[in-house]
């Protein structure tokens, strides 16, 4: 009988062996490690090299803890975990081609944080998010992918944008097909298109996008951007933000979807063409509190949008103060 269980017990053990490392709660990458560490859980004394290698081995709901400044290459996260890069430390993504981090499978809760993705090469995002149930983005610098986005989310998950950096890419940030989105204390910068875009296009598709104390400057169209088609509906609330020197501040459109824009305690300065706009039957911005000055036009309302002023904004030094039909809406 002894004979008999040392027999299985010598074969179970090499079953798991064979099998690999079971997953773990945290696991850990550094410059000086190896993706070979996967057999040891890419333990904090026996790191892995990459996010990929590590989060082969990392538990639902873990987290992969990065030791030393480097680049971790691109990953693609398919369970629940957060890739972390704590403070001091240099985390990059280098992106050749494809995407830098890819979400696509449903359900997952992921976070991302202290990471730099820049674009080397290729037509990718930065973070591409196609399904899941949440995302956080915080403490991070996702810049140059001048021909596609920072961050893509076309997915009704929550998305929470912290304290990052958007820069230099073709759109800094879009979220689409029903996100629910948080922005707070993040800038997008010199985009060559949109900084921030909110979109909703089908009917029953709403996105929602709250931002708060943020920055949208010298992107080449729209600095934070409000458009909704083909029966969408796109609600976009920006307040105690900047939006300048880009072509277009605040704007809410609408082509046969719903656009509900409003801008509150926002200092708008230096647009080329126009400040706050509402344009297109559907589209509508709420205007309060709001410092415009230095733009094109200051307040624009065109093609049947609806543009309502709560009549305590500071409009002035624009070459053309307003445009439109701009309607008086009583504080309460």
């Amino acid at each position: 009988m002894l004979r008999l269980f040392s027999s299985f017990l010598a074969l179970l053990l090499s079953l798991i062996a064979a099998s690999g490392a079971f997953a773990v709660q945290r696991t850990f990458v550094s410059t000086a490690g190896s993706d070979a560490n996967t057999a040891s859980n890419c333990s904090s004394t026996a790191p892995c090299r990459g996010f990929a290698a590590a989060l082969s081995v990392s538990d639902t709901g873990g987290e992969i803890i990065v030791l030393t400044s480097g680049g971790y290459g691109p990953v693609t996260i398919n369970k629940s975990v957060s890739l972390i890069a704590p403070e001091g430390i240099y985390a990059g993504i280098s992106v050749f081609s494809g995407n830098g981090v890819t979400i696509a499978t449903a359900g997952v809760d992921v976070v991302l944080r202290g990471l730099s993705i820049n674009r080397l090469g290729g037509s990718g995002n930065g973070i591409n998010m196609t399904a899941g149930d949440s995302l956080v983005v915080q403490n991070c610098a996702i810049t140059n992918f001048s021909s596609s986005r920072g961050i893509n989310v076309s997915t009704p998950a929550g998305v929470r944008l912290f304290d990052s950096l958007l820069q230099g890419n073709l759109d800094g940030a879009y979220f689409a097909g029903g996100a629910a989105v948080l922005v707070s204390g993040s800038r997008f910068l010199d985009n060559l298109n949109e900084g921030m875009w909110a979109f909703a296009s089908g009917a029953g598709i709403v996105t929602r996008v709250e931002v708060s104390r943020s920055e949208a400057s010298g992107n080449g169209d729209v600095g934070f951007y409000g458009h909704a088609s083909s029966s969408g509906q796109a609600e976009l609330n920006v307040k105690d933000s900047v939006a300048s020197r880009n072509n277009f501040g605040v704007y809410s459109y609408a082509s046969g979807g719903t656009a509900l824009t409003s801008a509150s305690n926002n200092l708008i300065s230096g647009n080329a063409v126009r400040a706050l706009i509402a344009s297109g039957s559907g589209a509508k911005l709420v205007a309060s509190g709001n410092k415009v000055t230095h733009n094109g036009i200051g307040l624009y309302q065109t093609n049947s949008g609806v543009f309502q002023s709560t009549g305590d904004n500071t409009v002035s030094d624009n070459t053309t103060n307003s445009s439109g039909s701009i309607t008086s809406l009583a504080n309460m």
